[in-house]
């Protein structure tokens, strides 16, 4: 059976599936329904989770393992990873048998971040769906934002006045993950209650370290355009620079890090934790390390130094056109 993220809880309380199946590129939405599948099964007595996190090479015997009956519990989640949403010749024999015999006393849970139309028409989706549900995940379309910020603050018992939600939509640029932090930022500043376009220009406007967090992310993602615009409400602010600076210097870092740590051979799960890489900024730096080369982060990291000096009257120039420069040379 297949179901859109927003019908999953209406289907958990009417009952829990031997399996899920849940796929999409929204990091915020992802978790948040598997969060939901993992809660709703502890509270049906699946005490005991089991975490498999699909890597190359990745020996698939695992999953029967994983089913073996355990001395603490008899009932268990198996939450299965598949990142890439390609589990191969094997993987696909191995999640199809399991779907044409799913144990009772077992709630299968397998995610993918990368969810394609391969991936949604392949044997092994239609099987997992068939045995139980296939929950898709879409990203939220700019026209939808405004209604599902609603949702979001109705949930915190604020009221938002005319004008907040488009205020929101507007500076949040379709990050779901910062919007929902932005919403939990007001919660606990206003609590329940109207909520004014002033509330969130005191709350989030002025919050610099967020914006240049927001620029790291374009950044990182080569998204040009927004990249320009994000720098350019910087610039409007007054936003030191060294804050900037050092903000993309440690996004930078971090993506070196990775890329030589899966150029060296490790277990990219490994890595993730090793350098603190929460599951929600995963894909992009992920794809920032494909994407970037030694030369074009080195370049980079010479740029970011010249817009410091620049920032300190040591070099001269316009820090802000260097900043500009930077995001189109690691646009390409």
């Amino acid at each position: 059976m297949q179901i859109k993220a927003d019908q999953l809880s209406g289907s958990l309380q009417r009952g829990l599936a031997p399996v899920y199946l849940v796929g999409g590129e929204e990091p915020l939405l992802l978790q948040e329904c598997c969060d939901a599948i993992r809660q709703a099964a502890r509270e049906k007595g699946f005490a005991e989770r089991e975490l498999l996190q699909v890597e190359r090479g990745f020996d698939w015997s695992l999953l029967q393992q994983a089913a073996a009956p355990s001395l603490f519990a008899s009932q268990k989640i198996i939450d299965l990873r598949l990142r890439t949403g390609k589990p191969g010749r094997e993987g696909g024999k191995a999640l199809t048998e399991w779907a044409a015999a799913p144990d009772p006393n077992i709630i299968l849970l397998v995610s993918c971040e990368q969810w394609d139309a391969s991936s949604r028409k392949s044997k092994w989706a239609t099987a997992l769906a068939k045995a139980g549900q296939r929950v898709e995940v879409w990203p939220i379309k700019a026209a939808e934002l405004p209604g599902w910020l609603a949702q979001r603050m109705q949930k915190h018992g604020m009221q938002p006045e005319p004008g907040v939600l488009e205020l929101l939509a507007d500076r949040l640029e379709g990050n779901l993950l910062a919007a929902n932090q932005e919403i939990d930022r007001l919660a606990l500043l206003k609590g329940t209650g109207t909520i004014s376009v002033d509330d969130v220009v005191r709350a989030v406007a002025d919050s610099s370290r967020f914006d240049a967090f927001i620029l790291a992310e374009h950044m990182l993602s080569g998204s040009l355009r927004d990249g320009l615009r994000v720098a350019a409400g910087l610039q409007r602010a007054n936003t030191p620079l060294p804050l900037i600076v050092g903000a993309l210097i440690r996004e930078l870092q971090t993506t070196e890090a990775f890329r030589l740590a899966m150029r060296g051979g490790e277990q990219e799960a490994a890595v993730f934790r090793r350098l603190n890489i929460w599951f929600n900024r995963q894909n992009t730096i992920r794809s920032a390390a494909r994407r970037l080369n030694t030369r074009s982060l080195f370049a980079a990291f010479r740029q970011l130094a010249l817009i410091d000096r620049q920032s300190k009257g040591r070099a001269g120039g316009d820090p802000w056109q260097s900043l500009d420069v930077l995001l189109l040379q690691l646009s390409k």
